[in-house]
């Protein structure tokens, strides 16, 4: 494959996801991260149309191209993350003068 590389932001759902010697182990269904702040988490990925998600950590990612994902795990271990639940992205933006009581106690 001379297909060059993408950047994560670049994933669309539905992306193949294979193991290095190119066994399909699911689809993407989600990137994880934060766009905004150019952070990737991981990739929330589905083995079987019957499975739940599954999150592979951003580390375990080997590369990649606009319609496949290649990852450095086998299928089963795979099967063997903990499931993907969704949290939601919590950003604090500090303000001036102020730290956790002001906060708390702000009218």
């Amino acid at each position: 494959m001379n297909e060059p590389e993408v950047s994560w932001k670049a994933l669309e759902p539905g992306a193949d996801v294979v193991s290095p010697d190119g066994e399909s182990i699911g689809t993407l269904s989600r990137v994880v991260g934060d766009a905004d702040a150019d952070v990737f988490t991981g990739l929330a990925i589905k083995a079987s149309l019957l499975s739940g998600e599954r999150l592979v950590p951003s580390e375990r990612v080997r590369g990649i191209w606009p319609e496949r994902v290649e990852i450095d795990l086998s299928k089963a271990d795979v099967e063997s993350l903990p499931p993907y639940e969704d949290s939601p992205a919590v950003r604090w933006t500090p303000d001036e003068g102020g730290g956790f009581f002001s906060r708390l106690f702000r009218r």
